[in-house]
């Protein structure tokens, strides 16, 4: 019956299934691998390792020359050094060339795959300049690229060159030696149709962020740079005045607060005095936990803030110790929390943080002790543990007309829904 069902059914059934299942699929017969391969070749992995070899060329000459799916059908490549050792090699990343023609044969093959929408590329600091300068030179032939994401080991330099179609873009550094932030202003610069930024690692993105801003100043409107989905690792004065300068972000992601704790809590005082207001009336997630207890966490004075985001559906804070062990009930961060939270109307999830074990026992005691008249359909999360508001359970054992939160199985759909990421 299958090959007689329509194209589109074909699709959402083959979509289910893993990449293996597909490949027999597509053998079945040619109905099926017309309808199957669009989902078989939609992601190519590009591994250094692997194309060093006469079966890696023999791919690539084949993806140069269109007589593979991943040229017509591939969305998203990631691109990746490897580090699988051939016989007598050390366990290094490799991209060595096997001959002359490799650089030049690199570019036509990525060149070939013309409906990538996305790509994710590993940068290490022993790939040789000519895998970079030859991916670099690729990215610029795909015409449908719209998000790009760049893990950087080694603080090495991208030799990249502006992509003005790109609407998303994530620079990952994992270590705390430079990134090549020249290079990344004037990508961000020069991308008048970035929507989604995100910046993470242990740096000052400052330069990028005063960069933003004066793009808001430009005469012409098709030139200014409008985040609507912004994160980082690094809160710095530049980023508040950035995000002060117009309204509209929908998403923000503030992880981490670094550096002194006296500046950290001043940063706190003008994001949520001053700057969350302009961005009241759009934002749809909003996670800001600290990475120490201050100012960062919630507390009564930022209550007055967080009510006047109608729109959010996520939110994610952390508490300090102090404002929840051996507090007064009505005094606990975590009950104003949850007060708080069932006045937004639009919220699906609240995740609760805090700094120490210690903490995190009172987070869970204050939830179960928690009751109220007020019905919400967010579910609270403390990182393992999932709750909702149900109707508690009387003295007589009968159902009772307050409500009071209880645990959820971490496998239940509900739960699992949530950490599906759109």
């Amino acid at each position: 019956m299958l090959p007689y069902l329509c194209v589109e059914v074909l699709q959402e059934i083959g979509g289910q299934l893993p990449n293996s299942d597909q490949m027999n699929l597509r053998s079945v017969c040619k109905e099926l691998n017309l309808a199957i391969d669009p989902l078989f070749y939609t992601f190519f992995l590009l591994r250094g390792d692997r194309i060093r070899g006469e079966n890696g060329l023999h791919i690539l000459g084949r993806l140069a020359t269109g007589q593979i799916g991943w040229s017509h059908h591939c969305k998203t490549l990631r691109i990746m050094p490897g580090c699988r050792a051939q016989k007598g090699e050390d366990l290094t990343p490799k991209w060595y060339p096997s001959n002359t023609e490799l650089p030049n044969l690199l570019v036509t093959a990525i060149a070939s795959m013309q409906n990538i929408q996305t790509v994710i590329w590993n940068v290490q600091a022993k790939d040789p300049d000519w895998v970079r300068e030859a991916i670099c030179d690729s990215l610029n032939t795909l015409p449908h690229l719209s998000s790009l994401q760049v893990e950087t080991e080694g603080g090495v330099r991208l030799q990249m060159t502006p992509l003005p179609r790109l609407k998303q873009l994530k620079i990952d550094s994992s270590d705390w030696r430079t990134v090549p932030m020249e290079e990344i202003c004037q990508v961000v610069g020069r991308g008048h149709h970035l929507a989604s930024l995100h910046l993470t690692g242990y740096h000052d993105w400052s330069n990028v962020w005063t960069m933003l801003r004066a793009t808001t100043l430009r005469s012409s409107a098709n030139a200014r740079i409008y985040l609507k989905d912004l994160g980082t690792t690094t809160v710095t004065a530049d980023l508040l005045a950035y995000l002060s300068s117009y309204s509209g972000v929908e998403r923000l992601s503030l992880e981490r607060s670094h550096g002194n704790r006296t500046k950290n809590d001043a940063l706190a005082n003008t994001f949520f005095d001053d700057v969350l207001k302009q961005h009241a009336k759009s934002l749809v997630e909003l996670s800001c936990p600290a990475c120490h207890e201050g100012r960062w966490s919630f507390r009564m004075d930022v209550a007055d803030a967080i009510l006047q985001l109608r729109k959010l559906e996520k939110l994610h804070m952390s508490v300090n110790g102090a404002d929840v062990v051996d507090v007064e009930p009505g005094m606990n961060s975590v009950t104003l929390l949850l007060n708080t939270a069932a006045l937004l109307p639009a919220l699906r999830i609240l995740t609760i943080s805090s700094h120490s074990v210690y903490t995190s026992a009172g987070i869970k005691t204050a939830i179960e002790d928690f009751t109220s008249h007020l019905e919400s359909t967010a579910i609270v999360c403390t990182g393992q543990d999932y709750y909702a508001l149900a109707p508690a359970i009387s003295d007589e054992g009968g159902i009772s007309t307050i409500l009071a939160y209880r645990k959820l199985d971490p496998e239940s759909p509900a739960v699992r829904a949530l950490r599906i990421k759109p």
